[in-house]
């Protein structure tokens, strides 16, 4: 890797965890209907708000030892793992796809994956605020998909957005109702419905369906670790949309190699 790419690098990097830093309010604030604005930062046990040398991704936890600079109680390693991880996330992004205008489009969803991935998985809900807030970042990439066709979609066809929200939510609304037919309990919420949406507007309906595919996947690989291996109820809820999160970024990220296996 030569210098100029490394600086490039870098800054990928930091610009990633300083949007987990973001994230990290939006998964503690959306679930509890709170603005993800104002308030500033605080810490949830004193009451006082942090300045900036509290707020420096990652670096702030390290110096601070996890703790709150004003009254020592402990602060969750989770800020500092969604920090780093989103600083990873953006970097292999931009390491697959280089300059090219699927990178900052990636990014958003990106972003947006993982706020549904931590809220699913704390709250086992994925808040209608939150479809909503996917479904307006969506229409970034259905406009330019109309005007530049460089977009995530397989298909050049204009129409492609519309049949990205409609053919993903449609079937996985159907495999809803089926299950509640068959099983006689809800074995998709709704909120695992309706996120395919806004994943629709981002990836078209073909990806969608390859992210469809690759969720079922990934959630029956660690439904079987869940009861083989770590011996636990099989009747017990399991979150869907942390498996829908991942699922989305591999389809994103490497989207003809998915298809092509798949297909």
């Amino acid at each position: 890797m030569d210098i100029w790419n490394l600086y490039i690098s870098i800054l990928v990097f930091v610009f990633g965890t300083v949007i987990g830093s973001f994230l990290n309010v939006c998964i503690y604030r959306i679930p509890e209907k709170m603005s993800v604005v104002t308030p500033r930062s605080r810490c949830g046990n004193c009451g006082t708000t942090l300045t900036g040398k509290d707020l420096v991704p990652i670096l702030s936890w390290l110096f601070l030892k996890g703790r709150c600079r004003h009254c020592g109680i402990k602060i969750a390693s989770r800020y500092l793992w969604v920090e780093l991880t989103q600083g990873l996330l953006f970097l292999s992004v931009y390491h697959v796809h280089g300059f090219a205008l699927k990178t900052p489009l990636l990014w958003i969803l990106t972003a947006f994956l993982t706020v549904v991935f931590f809220i699913d998985f704390d709250h086992q809900r994925i808040p209608n605020k939150l479809v909503l807030t996917g479904l307006l970042l969506g229409l970034i990439p259905a406009t330019l998909h109309v005007f530049h066709k460089e977009t995530l979609y397989p298909s050049a066809a204009w129409f492609e957005p519309v049949l990205g929200v409609l053919i993903p939510f449609l079937l996985m609304l159907s495999l809803a109702i089926g299950g509640q037919l068959v099983f006689r309990k809800d074995v998709l919420g709704m909120g695992d419905v309706k996120v395919f949406a806004p994943i629709g507007l981002f990836l078209g309906w073909q990806l969608s369906l390859a992210t469809i595919w690759l969720s079922y996947v990934l959630g029956g690989i660690f439904g079987l670790f869940w009861i083989m291996v770590m011996k636990k109820d099989k009747n017990a809820m399991i979150s869907f949309g942390p498996f829908i999160a991942i699922a989305t970024y591999l389809v994103g990220i490497f989207s003809e190699k998915v298809l092509d296996f798949i297909l």
